[in-house]
């Protein structure tokens, strides 16, 4: 009977011991969790805002801009970049989008910066920031309409001895609004290889002007819609001068039909985004025919 107790004792003792030791690890522990995290933790405002400053930059894209930010270079991905450059229109500062495409063999530009007949500043500065930050040399340019927002700096690339393609109307029109006349090699070459890059130009038809042609880059399924395509801001469908608003709607669904696998959608003014931007369009185009027809009645 003894002996029963005293093991009963002695297991009792064991269990209080474990406890025990549970309980000091189990302190020490937290307190050096503790300590950890309060080492990671900010202790200062300049602390907190230079953490803010590291993440805004791991999420935001990589820009380059000119000394007057009238010309913005943003990373897409490791080959392609948007350029956008500013113009006044009827007092109000506008961007333009245009593409940078960096292959093997060098620099593909589509369309020019927004320039005019008479100052093509701006696209020689543009010529002069791809090749300092990209360190390569543009050979082949796309025109996609003949508006100045995407031929007005042609005369910059000409004298650099830059092979300008465009559809044979663009070039056409062109000509006819005092441009000097790109290659009209896109109708019979839509397709071209430049080193180790696909670029495939596309007239899906009369749309925002009635030579406007959007550049699909297979590879990185970029669509450069072009003033062809409007940007989810966009309230409207901007400058009529020259536009087929009847059969607009017809030619974006054909490029829809075209690119089914298209991820990243280039508007010529305004924010790029993905496909939304082609339905949005059309939605824009049906507001709009909405209205002259309640105006007409």
């Amino acid at each position: 009977m003894k002996n029963k107790r005293m093991l009963k004792g002695v297991g009792v003792g064991l269990i209080a011991l474990s406890v025990l030791i549970g309980l000091i690890l189990f302190s020490n522990g937290t307190l050096q969790i503790s300590a950890e995290e309060k080492q990671k933790q900010p202790t200062s405002p300049n602390q907190v805002k230079d953490q803010a400053v590291s993440s805004s930059k791991k999420s935001s894209p990589t820009q380059i801009t000119n000394a007057d930010k009238t010309i913005v270079l943003t990373q897409l991905n490791d080959k392609v970049w948007a350029h956008t450059s500013y113009n006044d229109y009827n007092g109000t500062t506008v961007d333009h989008n245009g593409l940078v495409v960096s292959t093997s063999k060098g620099v593909v530009l589509v369309d020019t910066a927004w320039d005019t007949l008479e100052n093509h500043a701006k696209t020689e500065e543009l010529l002069e920031m791809i090749e300092k930050h990209l360190k390569k040399k543009v050979v082949m340019a796309l025109v996609t309409h003949a508006h100045d927002d995407s031929i007005g700096g042609i005369q910059a690339l000409l004298d650099q001895g830059i092979d300008v393609r465009s559809t044979f109307l663009t070039a056409k029109l062109a000509k006819e609004r005092g441009y000097p006349s790109p290659n009209p090699t896109l109708d019979a070459k839509p397709v071209m290889k430049v080193g180790d890059t696909v670029i495939e130009a596309f007239y899906p038809g009369e749309g925002h002007s009635q030579d406007n042609i959007t550049v699909w880059l297979p590879q990185h399924q970029i669509l450069f819609g072009g003033c062809f395509i409007k940007a989810l801001g966009a309230k409207d469908l901007g400058n009529l001068s020259d536009a087929n608003v009847e059969q607009w709607d017809d030619s974006v669904q054909k490029v829809i039909d075209k690119y089914p696998n298209v991820k990243t959608v280039i508007a010529g003014h305004g924010q790029w985004g993905d496909k939304s931007l082609l339905y949005h369009t059309i939605d824009l185009i049906k507001q709009h025919t909405s209205q002259e027809n309640s105006n007409h009645e």
